[in-house]
């Protein structure tokens, strides 16, 4: 395998540092200075461009990091910038302000300064002045390194709806000069639930990512799982729904190396090597399910978990104890409705009741998710089922046309040929 370009590495790092150092540069500026943080990171990221194409340093990741420190310090001794940032960090006009600021800023990159501040100003984003849905889209384009399309594919809505939402909420930050900051001992808990949705977000990104070429993005799913497990370690957030959610992540990260043939084509549970799982993460995951039982919280997170670990922990495809999923699903649309469970129990009831059945259930949502590829996908597997060839071709293909992912369209292409 030929080594990788200049561009290919610094795009790669990007996509794994680019959101750790917004985070650490924003705790440190200030996240009314947002803005600043993302130009240093860009910045960073151009001046590698240029400088690798000459020669490629030793240690990249250490390369970018010590350029991004350089430009902040840079920043810091420029004097005209002082007021744009003065609100924030007002010490600077005092006479030895500046070196007490530089020597901050030579730790900040440090691997523990990097590991702790994306969590930090995850639950500085949580901030009770900006509505929930504000506070996630920030956390997830500002801190995780999401893109607007990656963000709206998370919320199952529009590229406009969250270009609008994350520039009412920069707005608001100004307008009510709003300072975020990591929350005292006693606020953190107030906060933990839409901490937590911001995690699940980012790994289901990951899991099922938007990018074409890229069905699973293992940074953005070990990131997840980096995030939560740092909850569980603290006293003051190892509450419930952390364990679950952590329990949840790490059943379906198990099945990573199974989930894509060497040709990168989908391969779906019925069809996994379940040999191939990882069953030290399984191990895991049950013992966190475990933990999660603490107390008397009932979340998504526990009951999409308990669903991921009946699939997990079955000995086989055919002895998944499909009414229990059922059981489940059922809870989870009560608490916590969505059109994926909808479609997923509509799977889970074909194994029971059958496909014709199914496809009744199916029909009351195909007006919602006319635009879904997943939901065509399933009406042509229950049609073929039903022995209906020539409308199981037909769903299937309009399920390849909406879908962006190469793997799924591999997949969808080669169930259409079946039918020839």
């Amino acid at each position: 395998m030929n080594p990788p370009s200049s561009v290919e590495l610094a795009a790669h790092l990007f996509r794994h540092e680019a959101g750790r150092m917004t985070a650490t540069l924003t705790k440190h500026f200030g996240f009314g200075n947002v803005q600043i943080a993302e130009d240093i990171v860009q910045e960073a990221m151009i001046a590698a461009l240029q400088h690798w194409q000459r020669e490629i340093p030793a240690n990249p990741r250490a390369w970018l990091y010590r350029v991004a420190k350089n430009k902040a310090l840079d920043l810091v001794r420029r004097k005209k910038h002082f007021t744009r940032i003065q609100s924030d960090i007002t010490y600077l006009h005092e006479q030895d302000a500046e070196e007490e600021h530089s020597r901050a800023l030579e730790g900040m990159f440090e691997k523990k300064s990097i590991e702790d501040s994306t969590l930090q100003m995850l639950f500085a984003c949580c901030h009770p002045a900006l509505p929930e849905e504000m506070q996630i889209a920030l956390a997830l384009k500002t801190l995780c390194g999401l893109s607007v399309q990656e963000i709206a594919n998370a919320f199952l809505t529009g590229k406009d709806t969250i270009e609008k939402r994350l520039y009412r909420a920069k707005e608001r930050i100004r307008e009510r000069n709003i300072v975020v900051e990591f929350p005292k001992d006693s606020d953190l808990i107030h906060r933990m639930e839409s901490v937590v949705r911001m995690i699940y977000l980012l790994f289901n990104e990951g899991y099922n990512s938007s990018h074409p070429d890229t069905l699973i993005r293992h940074d953005i799913c070990d990131e997840a799982q980096r995030l939560c497990r740092l909850l569980t370690e603290s006293p003051l957030t190892n509450l419930p729904q952390a364990n679950a959610l952590l329990a949840l992540m790490l059943f379906q990260s198990s099945r990573f190396d199974a989930r894509l043939k060497e040709s990168g084509e989908l391969v779906i549970l019925s069809q996994q090597n379940s040999s191939a799982w990882d069953a030290a993460k399984i191990d895991d995951g049950a013992k966190f399910l475990a933990a999660s039982a603490a107390g008397d919280t009932l979340s998504r997170y526990h009951l999409e978990a308990g669903i991921a670990a009946h699939y997990a922990l079955a000995p086989s495809f055919e002895a998944i104890d499909w009414r229990e999923i059922e059981k489940l699903y059922t809870a989870l649309l009560t608490l916590a409705p969505s059109p994926i469970a909808e479609i997923n129990l509509v799977i889970v009831r074909s194994h029971l009741y059958g496909a014709e059945t199914a496809l009744q259930q199916l029909s009351a949502l195909e007006t919602v998710l006319e635009k879904w590829y997943l939901l065509h996908a399933t009406r042509g597997e229950l049609l073929k089922r039903s022995g209906k060839t020539a409308l199981a071709k037909e769903a299937l293909q309009k399920a390849r046309r909406l879908t962006q992912s190469a793997a799924e369209q591999a997949y969808l292409e080669r169930k259409i040929q079946e039918l020839l």
